[in-house]
């Protein structure tokens, strides 16, 4: 059984829905601690729209932010990473920029 993103079959070890994994792995942690988007992006000193562009896969963090985002929820940095499996590829250059859905604009940063 494969995962599907946007209703799309996805192969869990490419890149796109590697940082899916990672947000919905975020999205969980941060609500099992009843904390809103908008709050945890506070406690790690965050424009408030960022935890929810992670949440969707669309932002590729760096390893500090990782590291505040385990400190303000309480959890070894390797939790955040449980969802995702080995990668059976050598990721290239540039690979891990996010995704953003189509028909959407980017906002600036």
């Amino acid at each position: 059984m494969g995962l599907y993103i946007g209703g799309l079959p996805q192969d869990p070890y490419s890149v796109p829905s590697a940082l899916v994994l990672f947000g919905k792995q975020l999205k969980k942690l941060r609500q099992s601690r009843d904390l809103s988007q908008e709050r945890l992006g506070e406690l790690c000193d965050f424009n408030r729209q960022y935890i929810g562009r992670i949440e969707r896969g669309e932002r590729v963090i760096s390893f500090e932010y990782m590291m505040r985002i385990a400190f303000i929820l309480k959890v070894r940095p390797a939790e955040l990473y449980k969802q995702i499996p080995a990668p059976n590829h050598m990721p290239k250059k540039g690979e891990y920029k996010g995704q953003k859905e189509s028909g959407t604009k980017k906002a600036p940063q």
